[in-house]
């Protein structure tokens, strides 16, 4: 049976706690033979009071995500390192999050030409994605639009690059999420001697088949890591986290962490303080 969960937080949803007064979050796991490629099945639902609007900002991950909105069925490419949308009124949203790389074999080129970009999927992958479409519109279930979106992977794994038919994840998926995993990692040298490839192969590779750098996907999940600990961990000095994250002085993580979240570390800590305080 297909695990589904309720997700209890999500790495880089930025004041995740007061997130949860206005949408309900569920996971789905892909079948087992879709997961070299496929992280998750996201699905996201709200339904607000008229007139209220919910601002959600997110650090992105370094994925690939095909997804059903209200406002139509899109592919988007690795997207900026902050997301910014406004929910309102009621609805909901699927989306395929594909691992960081995994969605290249699909695509056969390189996935640098998607970064930033929102297509429309019948335009990436033609009739078979508008069927796609027609059969998650009528689906009576989550379980269900997950059993569908399994089948049309899965047909499309068969009938693109041999490649994907080995069952093994692309070399660039195993690198991101070591890199991903390994704390300390912080610099592109220690992520090519991690790797064992010279730092311009590895930009070459991750450029073409991740779709942005070493140093944009460290620089992502590291702030998202001190995100998470600034609202988990209270006490723990900034000046530590900055240290485990690899900066050398804490005034670059400072900048580094407001130029992406818009508030510095300390008056991040604050927020989720006066967050948690309100919703008790």
């Amino acid at each position: 049976m297909r695990h589904v969960a309720v997700v209890d937080r999500a790495r880089g949803m930025l004041d995740f706690k007061r997130a949860l007064d206005y949408v309900q979050l569920h996971r789905l796991t892909p079948a087992r033979d879709l997961r070299p490629w496929i992280n998750s099945y996201w699905i996201v639902s709200w339904d607000l009071p008229l007139g209220l609007v919910h601002r959600q900002t997110n650090i992105s991950h370094a994925s690939i995500k095909a997804a059903f909105e209200p406002e139509g069925m899109f592919l988007y490419g690795v997207p900026a390192r902050t997301i910014v949308r406004d929910i309102s009124g009621k609805g909901s949203a699927f989306s395929v999050m594909f691992r960081p790389g995994g969605f290249f074999p699909f695509w056969g080129s390189s996935l640098s030409q998607l970064t930033g970009k929102r297509i429309a999927l019948d335009k990436a992958f033609g009739a078979p994605a508008a069927l796609w479409a027609c059969r998650m519109e009528a689906a009576r279930s989550n379980r269900e639009r997950a059993a569908i979106t399994d089948a049309f992977w899965r047909k499309l794994r068969q009938t693109t690059h041999p490649g994907i038919s080995s069952g093994e994840p692309p070399v660039a998926t195993t690198l991101a999420e070591q890199i991903i995993y390994d704390r300390s990692i912080v610099t592109v040298s220690a992520a090519a001697a991690a790797t064992g490839m010279d730092v311009r192969s590895l930009q070459r590779l991750f450029r073409h088949e991740v779709g942005i750098t070493p140093k944009e996907l460290i620089l992502r999940f590291r702030l998202q890591e001190a995100a998470e600990r600034l609202s988990k961990d209270p006490d723990v000095p900034c000046c530590e986290i900055a240290l485990d994250l690899g900066y050398f002085d804490q005034a670059h993580f400072n900048r580094d962490f407001k130029a992406l979240v818009g508030a510095s570390p300390d008056a991040y800590r604050r927020r989720q303080k006066a967050i948690r305080k309100h919703r008790l």
